[in-house]
C-alpha cells in the first residue's frame, strides 16, 4: 500500500469554514485497482480512512498539497467491495444469493426454481455490473480534478486555498469561478427568499379572507339565533367568543363534541350519546346557549359574564 504525507485542505464540520491539516494519505488506486494508478493521470487520487464505514478521497494537487474532492465527497464501504469485483466474483456473489434464496423458499415448484436461476444469473448480474461500472466511472472522472473544476464545477474555499498553496497557474481563473459561484448563490438566495415572501402573502391573503367568509357566516348564524333558530354547538362557542360570554371548559367540549344543534329561546336541543353510557349533563350548555339568545335579544351588546 503507497502512502504519502500531505498538506490537506478540506471544509470544517460547519460545512462553511476551510481548514488544513498534515495527514498520511493511501493511494486509492491499491484499494480500487479497477480506476488503475496514480501514474501518468492528471490528478492522482488518495483517500484517508473516515470511519470503518467511509473513506475520504482527496486529489494531489503537487507534491506537498492534496484536496478533498467535496464533490465525491466519501465513499461507502460497500461501494469500495462493489467497484473490487471482477465479473467472475460478481457471477460467484449470484449464485451464493440463489442458493440461499432457494433454500429459504424450499417449496418453490421446479418452474419457480428455474425462473429464480434466470434472474439471479442474467437481470442481477447485470444489474450489479452497471452499479460497480458507473461507481468506477464517477472515481475515475475525478482523475482531472481542475478540468471538472474548470467546466463548471463548485469551487469550494478549501479548493482555491489549495490550489494558491500548490501555486497552481489555474489559481487566478478559478478564483474568478469561486466569485461567480458566490454571486449565483447568492442570486438564488434572494430569489428563493422572494418565491417564499410571495408564498407567505398568498397564504395570509388566503388566510384572511377565509376568516372574513367564516366571520360573514357566524354573523349570519347569530341572525338565525336570535330569530329563534337553532346552531351548531360550535357555532354557539364561537359567537361567546365573539362576544364576550365565558363559558367553562367542559361546557366548551359538550357544545363542540356532543351537541348537534341547540335552539337559545326555548332550550331545546340535538346531542350524540354514545351506546352503553348515560346522557351527558348539558346544563351548563343550556345556560350558555340562554345567555347568548338574551345577550342578542338586546339593543346594547356589552360583554357579560356568569
Amino acid at each position: 500500500m503507497t502512502t504519502k504525507k500531505f498538506w490537506c485542505h478540506y471544509i470544517g464540520n460547519d460545512g462553511n469554514t476551510p481548514k488544513r491539516r498534515n495527514i498520511e494519505l493511501k493511494n486509492l488506486g491499491d484499494l480500487i485497482p479497477a480506476i488503475g494508478d496514480n501514474v501518468n493521470c492528471a490528478t492522482p487520487l488518495w483517500y484517508d480512512e473516515y470511519d470503518d464505514k467511509y473513506i475520504e478521497t482527496y486529489a494531489q494537487l503537487s507534491d506537498t498539497v492534496a484536496v478533498s474532492t467535496l464533490i465525491m465527497g466519501i465513499i461507502r464501504n460497500d461501494d469500495i467491495r462493489l467497484m473490487q469485483m471482477t465479473d467472475d466474483d460478481i457471477m460467484a456473489e449470484a449464485q451464493r444469493r440463489l442458493k440461499e434464496h432457494l433454500e429459504y423458499h424450499a417449496e418453490y415448484t421446479t418452474e419457480q426454481v428455474e425462473r429464480e436461476r434466470k434472474f439471479f444469473t442474467t437481470e442481477w448480474v447485470e444489474n450489479a455490473k452497471g452499479s460497480r461500472d458507473r461507481a468506477i466511472a464517477k472515481v475515475v472522472h475525478f482523475k482531472d480534478y481542475t478540468g471538472m473544476l474548470l467546466d463548471g464545477s463548485w469551487v469550494s474555499g478549501a479548493t482555491l486555498r489549495a490550489y494558491e498553496e500548490a501555486n497552481s497557474g489555474v489559481w487566478p481563473v478559478l478564483e474568478h469561478l469561486r466569485k461567480q459561484n458566490l454571486a449565483e448563490r447568492e442570486e438564488e438566495r434572494k430569489r428563493r427568499e422572494e418565491e417564499a415572501c410571495k408564498r407567505r402573502e398568498e397564504e395570509a391573503r388566503k388566510k384572511a379572507e377565509a376568516e372574513a367568509r367564516e366571520q360573514e357566516r357566524l354573523t349570519q348564524e347569530a341572525e338565525r339565533f336570535k330569530a329563534g333558530e337553532s346552531i351548531s354547538g360550535e357555532d354557539v362557542v364561537e359567537l361567546c367568543r365573539r362576544y364576550g360570554i365565558a363559558i367553562h371548559l367542559r361546557t366548551v367540549h359538550n357544545m363542540q363534541k356532543v351537541i348537534a344543534n341547540i335552539n337559545g329561546k326555548d332550550g331545546t336541543c340535538q346531542y350524540y350519546r354514545q351506546r352503553g353510557k348515560r346522557s351527558p349533563q348539558l346544563d351548563g350548555c343550556y345556560v350558555a346557549a340562554s345567555k347568548l339568545y338574551k345577550y342578542l335579544q338586546e339593543p346594547k351588546r356589552e360583554k357579560i359574564t356568569f
